[in-house]
Parts: structure tokens; C-alpha cells; sequence
């Protein structure tokens, strides 16, 4: 059983969900060095906080071993399949994958832009945002001189 120690670290049974999806360490070269409890606790750190990989507390596995286990898994696919995978499991009352979905953009003012929004009289950028049911949100920000029927192409391609 571990401690937690900020907000953003994993509970045990959080960590029973992602361990099974990580993938097993290499057979060859030298063992890990630091568990991979630990090496996920400071990914969800670094999302959650926003902080800089560099900004990592000390008590933290180092960022750059942070930084390489996450782009590791990200060129893999393993984050992926890890949230898909978990967003299954928070389903469980509804289908696998999310049915339905709301689509709205807000135009806002904008210093040193040529982008006009001639519907609404804006000179800006125009910010659409897809909800694809729970708990995917995609936010593109685009100039606020496009269709509204491209905003909708460009915040759906950016949710799948």
C-alpha cells in the first residue's frame, strides 16, 4: 500500500486498472530503477498540475526518466489503448464508445489578428468545443474567419 502524496497520485485501486495495461519492461539491459507506480504518479503530476517536465518535484523519479517512459508510451500506443481502454470500464452502464456528442465555439477579440468573423462582427479567434458525451472534451482554437461547418470537421478530427 502506498502513500499518497499529492493529489494527482494514483489510489490502489487505480493502480490495479493501469498496471495490467503498462507493458511488460525489457528482458534485456539493466532492471528499472524506479517502479512504475512512481514513473506514472509523476506523469499524472506533470497533467495535472500543468507544471514543465523539468519542474517535477525531487521526490519524484527524475523528469528526464519521466519524460522518456511518457514518450515511450505515447509512440507505442500505450496511452492510447490505456485510455481507451479505462474509459470502457467507466462505462459500464452505457455502450463502449460514446454515442452522442455537442458542439458549440465561442468568438473572442484577438490583438494582432486579420481573422474576421463577419457573422459576429469579431476580429479574432473563434474557439469550437466538441463534448463526445463523458469525459472526452476537445477544445481547437482557429481563426474566427472560418465556417462554422469547418470549425465542427476541425474539433471532431482533433476528438477522435
Amino acid at each position: 500500500m502506498s502513500s499518497r502524496r499529492y493529489p494527482s497520485d494514483l489510489t490502489d485501486v487505480q493502480w490495479e486498472l493501469i498496471q495490467p495495461l503498462l507493458p511488460e519492461p525489457s528482458a534485456g539491459g539493466r532492471p528499472e530503477k524506479h517502479p512504475r507506480r512512481e514513473i506514472v504518479n509523476a506523469i499524472l503530476y506533470v497533467v495535472r498540475s500543468g507544471c514543465p517536465w523539468r519542474y517535477l518535484p525531487t521526490d519524484l523519479p527524475p523528469w528526464q526518466t519521466v519524460y522518456w517512459y511518457f514518450q515511450q508510451w505515447e509512440q507505442t500506443g500505450v496511452i492510447t489503448k490505456l485510455v481507451s481502454e479505462l474509459r470502457i470500464k467507466a462505462r459500464v452502464s452505457r455502450e463502449n464508445q460514446p454515442s452522442a456528442g455537442i458542439i458549440d465555439s465561442l468568438s473572442f477579440d484577438s490583438a494582432n489578428t486579420t481573422s474576421d468573423d463577419a457573422v459576429k462582427k469579431i476580429r479574432g479567434r473563434e474557439r469550437p468545443i466538441a463534448k463526445i458525451t463523458r469525459p472526452m472534451v476537445t477544445i481547437a482554437v482557429l481563426a474566427a474567419g472560418l465556417r462554422e461547418r469547418d470549425d465542427i470537421e476541425q474539433a471532431l478530427l482533433w476528438a477522435f
